[in-house]
């Protein structure tokens, strides 16, 4: 029954994102994933097919959970034709693994699109990316405690930050020539000493990190004690969490709508058993969730696993 169940929210899930673009005429964009990595997938991993407007704000998704099927994995989705999107596709394993493609550009067109083979890479915990649009080209751009870490052509280039007489300023630890400068919302990037195009950031509209959730279902079990609990998303990729008694810290990684958490610790004070419970529910469903939606009407943020919603919050 619950298989049954999950199965039909993960078919429901790209429903719902159409609904949001209910009178928009839509077309289907295909294409296969090919993991480069000799291994073998998890039978309970998922495929994430995202897909985000010119702000990073999620505009559809799909998930499904891969059933022992192996690299390449075909897969479809519908997006709106008159608006140019970015798409993300890949595969969430255990826990906080993830392989992810580079963003992929899509011009506003009509009629269906084949992206073909589409390559996703192992990635480490990048933060809260942001997107530079420098000319045509699309790179994203993570947020960690330490450093900036770009993604461009199958490379993470970690930039360590550098005195500048004004913006940020953050250079590639084994290649001075590699750097980014950002001022406001516009960034000169060199590679290799090579300057691209002015590049534009584009930061989502519908951010997390703006104040602190309070926390009002886990799964679809009302809190205890809603208000004293919270959850918090900070720029730099951290989290802070307490579902009523322990303090939480972790990390976190977005890429559009794809949301992942890494590992959580936790401070050791004793609790009652209810609160101790609900924190052990909270910590499982954190390692599950690979998405995120913002209620436009609402404002309550959903957070959800392979098309289910695990977490339930508002501000």
């Amino acid at each position: 029954m619950t298989r049954l169940i999950t199965a039909l929210l993960v078919a429901l899930l790209p429903i719902a994102a159409m609904a949001e673009n209910a009178g928009a005429e839509m077309r289907t964009v295909t294409g296969q994933i090919i993991i480069p990595e000799r291994l073998s997938m998890p039978e309970n991993a998922v495929v994430l097919i995202d897909v985000s407007d010119t702000e990073d704000n999620p505009v559809a998704a799909t998930r499904r959970r891969t059933e022992g099927q192996q690299s390449p994995l075909d897969f479809d989705i519908s997006v709106p034709e008159d608006t140019i999107l970015v798409a993300r596709v890949g595969v969430r394993g255990l826990e906080d693994v993830v392989w992810l493609s580079e963003p992929i550009g899509i011009e506003a067109d009509a009629g269906d699109l084949d992206l073909g083979a589409i390559r996703a890479l192992r990635i480490p915990m990048m933060g809260a990316t942001t997107v530079l649009r420098c000319g045509t080209q699309i790179i994203e751009l993570g947020f960690t405690p330490d450093e900036i870490r770009l993604r461009l052509n199958e490379q993470i280039i970690a930039m360590q930050p550098q005195p500048a007489a004004s913006g940020a300023y953050y250079v590639a630890a084994n290649n001075p020539s590699t750097s980014v400068h950002m001022k406001g919302d516009r960034a000169i990037l060199r590679i290799d000493g090579a300057e691209l195009s002015e590049c534009e950031m584009i930061r989502a509209a519908s951010n997390l990190g703006e104040g602190l959730w309070t926390i009002t279902a886990i799964r679809q079990t009302p809190t205890l004690f809603p208000s004293r609990t919270e959850l918090v998303f900070y720029p730099d990729g951290r989290i802070s969490a307490s579902v009523g008694c322990n303090r939480l810290i972790g990390s976190y990684r977005r890429h559009g709508g794809i949301l992942t958490f890494g590992r959580i610790a936790s401070t050791l004070m004793a609790c009652p058993e209810a609160l101790s419970a609900q924190e052990r529910a909270f910590a499982e469903a954190l390692r599950e969730i690979d998405g995120y939606h913002i209620d436009p009407e609402t404002g309550r943020l959903h957070l959800s696993a392979s098309g289910e919603t695990m977490l339930r919050a508002r501000r």
